[in-house]
């Protein structure tokens, strides 16, 4: 009888953070000069803005950046491409790669970080984008925090 009792306390602590998780206030921003939204997470603060995007910084020297870009006369998959050769110049060295013609995400690891991008395809000629780095050690609470990340970002406005 002890360990029935003892699954709904269990079960609370689990539901604790993710609770607090969609409690907490996401703050909606969009670029209309590049045709996208964006959903910036929970304690982030913005630290620079521009008319292509913001950087944000958040606890533990996590950092986030969101853009747009025009795709001249690259493709999205092209310009995707060399993005993740100039990380791996840099150092990163990317574990998940995962480009299609309308949306792209990868990641990798440098010095105890792990930074995971994404892309999407905005408005014909346009990409939208974010890149969050954050330590190693908090993978699993940032697991969440980067799906919900990708799920708002949206083309609009096109």
């Amino acid at each position: 009888m002890r360990q029935v009792t003892r699954f709904p306390l269990i079960l609370t602590f689990i539901m604790i953070p993710t609770a607090l998780l969609h409690a907490q206030t996401w703050l909606p921003i969009g670029f209309r000069h590049f045709g996208f939204a964006f959903d910036v997470p929970p304690g982030f603060v913005l630290t620079q803005r521009s008319n292509e995007g913001a950087a944000f910084e958040g606890k533990n020297d996590a950092f986030l950046t969101v853009w747009g870009a025009r795709l001249g006369k690259a493709s999205f998959r092209t310009e995707i491409e060399h993005r993740m050769v100039e990380d791996e110049q840099n150092g990163w060295q990317l574990t998940y790669r995962r480009v299609t013609p309308e949306w792209a995400s990868y990641s990798g690891v440098k010095d105890g970080q792990i930074r995971y991008v994404r892309a999407i395809r905005v408005c014909w000629d346009r990409a939208a984008l974010f890149t969050i780095n954050y330590s190693r050690n908090e993978k699993i609470p940032y697991d969440p925090i980067v799906v919900r990340m990708v799920r708002s970002l949206k083309a609009e406005g096109c």
